[in-house]
């Protein structure tokens, strides 16, 4: 079967009785042009069957670049007011920042849509998107809890999501890698002389993480001894006398946080448990108010530049729709040392502790118990 012949900015022009410089400029809602005449050159290519080719303008750009004139913009679509959030949340502002520099080194720029702003309706942003040319989609992650999206025209646009958060689309995604975060939390830990480190994990963390985080976590727990194995705190709602009995049963001496980690390690130093010596606090996903607090930068620049590749790539292989098979993009974090935890020992401490390893709590309760007389 033939291929179906491309409508250009020439057909287009044609049918509007109008330059083809002009049907270009109406097509990219240029000023210079007027809104009535912008409104019907693009109301012909869309009945036309127009498509914008965003490498073709990528490439455009790219041979021209002295000009600084963008080839196109790939959306950035959240569930929250992008301006207002990029103020109190380092973690999206450099997410969306690194995205933006890449995009804009590929001759793209990147805007920012809200899907759940007043007034909007699937319907409208599909229109909307395609009546400026725009087919690439990055999706933030949602925001406050996971859940889904609704239902875009998708045939006309290459999208990517960032993150597990979106609960109801096969969609290609940027993610932190989670499982290697959990794994690598633990081994600082463990070198540092922890030995029951104990999860802290609501509900509801888990759906956004899609299972990674505690799934690495229980796979740690199995390869431990039997008497060595902490159950982790898995609720939705804790409280601080909650967490407080998890931390004595447990006979915890490290903790992992997820979500609300400044609230939790205000309570856990509260409870008493103000030695880093005896009680390590480390936090999976560390932010601007966690600063104080070891573990996890999750690397969210090479996260918003991973995203930005993915989106790019596939609008320049012409990928269009919501994938059979999707792709991952991973991205590993890094250990960031702070006194939330015990120093790492000096050698020759490493050295008397390898001939003579200390006991986990729970092996050092059951050696204290007296011995029972045989008779």
């Amino acid at each position: 079967m033939e291929n179906e012949q491309r409508v250009t900015l020439r057909d287009i022009a044609k049918v509007a009785g109008l330059h083809f410089t002009t049907v270009g400029l109406a097509l990219r809602n240029d000023p210079r042009i007027n809104r009535a005449t912008s409104v019907k050159i693009q109301e012909v290519a869309r009945r036309l069957g127009y498509a914008h080719d965003a490498m073709l303008s990528a490439l455009s750009t790219y041979r021209h670049r002295k000009s600084q004139r963008l080839a196109g913009v790939i959306a950035h679509l959240t569930t929250y007011p992008p301006a207002e959030t990029f103020k109190v949340n380092s973690r999206e502002r450099a997410t969306i920042d690194a995205a933006t520099a890449y995009a804009q080194s590929q001759g793209f720029g990147v805007e920012s849509f809200q899907l759940n702003a007043p007034g909007m309706t699937p319907v409208r942003l599909s229109r909307m998107l395609r009546a400026r040319g725009i087919q690439g989609l990055i999706f933030a992650p949602v925001l406050p809890m996971p859940g889904p999206l609704p239902e875009l025209e998708w045939e006309y646009f290459s999208p990517v999501a960032i993150g597990y958060s979106i609960t109801n689309l096969k969609v290609h995604r940027a993610c932190p890698h989670q499982s290697h975060n959990m794994q690598l939390c633990l081994r600082e830990l463990q070198r540092r002389g922890y030995r029951r480190s104990g999860l802290i994990i609501p509900p509801h963390v888990n759906e956004r993480t899609r299972g990674n985080i505690l799934g690495a976590y229980l796979a740690h727990q199995q390869q431990q001894a039997p008497t060595d194995r902490v159950t982790p705190l898995f609720v939705e709602d804790i409280t601080k006398p909650m967490l407080g009995a998890w931390l004595r049963e447990q006979q915890v001496d490290s903790v992992i946080l997820t979500a609300f980690p400044t609230q939790h390690y205000a309570w856990i130093r509260a409870l008493g448990h103000d030695d880093p010596a005896q009680m390590g606090i480390t936090v999976l996903s560390r932010a601007d108010d966690t600063d104080h607090i070891a573990g996890i930068d999750e690397q969210m620049p090479h996260l918003g530049e991973a995203a930005a590749k993915f989106a790019t790539s596939l609008l320049r292989h012409n990928e269009r729709g919501l994938p059979d098979f999707p792709r991952y993009a991973l991205v590993e974090g890094c250990w960031i040392d702070r006194p939330s935890v015990r120093a790492l020992p000096t050698p020759a401490a490493l050295s008397s502790s390898t001939e003579n390893p200390p006991a986990s709590p729970a092996t050092a309760k059951r050696k204290s118990r007296p011995a029972t007389r045989r008779r």
